[in-house]
């Protein structure tokens, strides 16, 4: 009868660890990448009252009987996690994604060099991929965990330097404006000369568009500066001994070629006559266009990391983001290039419920994780990258809620074995009065 007491006590136990794993599904209902986890009952020990017998067909033999068994209430058989994809929630961040099939990511703290083996680096694997780019150029997630893939092979994934054009600065050149007849009437025209180009203008006009009329001439066709833009950047009117002004000139043409006329501007006379001379300062040499180098990415696993420019011989400045759904992942620097970053890596885990959850959202391979492969994503099982999405929990409310209710009926169940049990030991003890 007492058995009856232990077999309630059991119930209560199960039933109350369910309702323990049924509370952190619906507590983690709004966290990023958490899978489902289901608790699995099995029936306890049980007590042989009758065992079984064969039967015997000898004359004054018994036939057999099978086994009369008590059993001691329910158990824990397992806890185990549901790995389906959760649904994807839009993210405002171009370098937050997630991954669309089995796959998980690989993060953890810094390896040094080169390696293959996943299971022995040390690192975690992660369904959250809310990547951001620390001080020293380093993909790592919000945990400060780095991020793990493919880098690129060395001499490839180049952008190409496009063509720039010459430019020249030139500061206090001299301007000479004479008057063609400043006794005439009405006046007639003048004319202004800088750089030793003479351009005609208006007596009448100011000072500025003096100027605007001298770069309008010095630039047309047949002018002393054609085939370049002159803008003006700033002017003294009242500079003595003669007016000056700060110009730049630019290239009309990007490349070598658009430095075909710099003879006009280097040798022309940048100051007035008997008075101090200028020399044009080339701001930005012309530089010919040079072709990319196609990126191609190596097969052993290294931390992400922005690239070096080996123009410079620095980290590229990258200012925007896109993860493509093969895991390359590219960058837009300043100078607005298509810049080649790495490409991620997806892990494959051949039992994903033989993981161990660690904190936080990270999973490490347990002994019945069987074999754990990172692989290139490609689409296939393992899965592909959307950018600019998060997966979400699987958590089913509605089927959590359910849970919650048979469990707490199955507990109010096993909680009324253990008073009618407690009822009836009452009784026989009053039987003695």
């Amino acid at each position: 009868m007492v058995r009856s007491m232990i077999a309630g006590v059991a119930g209560l136990k199960s039933h109350q660890s369910k309702l323990d794993v049924i509370g952190n599904n619906i507590a983690n209902v709004n966290t990023w990448g958490f899978k489902t986890y289901s608790y699995n009952f099995q029936d306890a020990m049980y007590s042989n009252s009758i065992s079984s017998t064969g039967g015997s067909i000898m004359a004054g033999a018994a036939g057999g009987h099978n086994a009369s068994q008590v059993g001691y209430g329910s158990t824990l058989s397992s806890i185990s996690t549901e790995f389906n994809t959760g649904a994807p929630s839009p993210s405002s961040n171009n370098m937050d994604c997630m991954i669309d099939g089995t796959g998980f990511f690989l993060v953890g703290n810094m390896v040094n060099g080169t390696f293959n083996n996943v299971t022995d680096s040390g690192l975690y694997l992660s369904r959250v991929g809310i990547f951001r780019v620390d001080n020293n150029g380093y993909l790592v997630d919000n945990q400060g965990s780095y991020v793990y893939g493919y880098a690129l092979e060395e001499g490839t994934g180049i952008p190409e330097i496009p063509a720039s054009p010459a430019m020249y600065t030139i500061t206090d050149a001299a301007v000479t404006i004479t008057d063609s007849d400043p006794t005439a009437n009405p006046p007639k025209s003048a004319t202004i000369t800088i750089g030793g180009e003479e351009i005609e203008t208006s007596d009448k006009a100011k000072f500025q568009d003096k100027i605007q009329d001298w770069i309008a001439g010095a630039t047309k066709k047949g002018g002393k500066f054609e085939g370049y833009t002159i803008s003006l950047d700033n002017y003294n009117e009242n500079a003595k001994p003669s007016p000056t002004v700060n110009i730049r000139i630019t290239a009309n043409v990007s490349g070598l070629d658009g430095n075909k006329n710099s003879a006009n501007i280097t040798g022309a006379t940048w100051g007035a006559t008997g008075g101090p001379q200028v020399t044009p300062d080339l701001t930005t040499k012309p530089v010919d266009r040079v072709p990319g180098v196609a990126a191609v990415y190596v097969d052993e696993l290294s931390a992400i990391r922005i690239p070096t420019d080996p123009t410079t011989g620095m980290q590229y400045d990258i200012q925007g983001w896109i993860m493509n759904e093969d895991g390359t992942i590219m960058g837009t620097d300043i100078n607005n290039r298509s810049v080649p970053i790495a490409q991620l890596c997806l892990v494959s885990v051949e039992n994903p419920n033989g993981l161990e959850k660690q904190s936080g959202y990270y999973y490490r391979p347990g002994a019945n994780a069987g074999d754990v492969e990172a692989i290139k994503p490609n689409g296939g099982p393992v899965g592909k990258i959307k950018s600019g999405w998060l997966e979400m929990a699987n958590v089913d409310l509605a089927n959590e809620f359910s849970n919650m209710i048979t469990t707490q009926r199955g507990f109010q169940a096993n909680s009324k074995i253990i008073t009618v049990t407690d009822e009836m030991l009452q009784e026989l003890v009053n039987m003695k009065r």
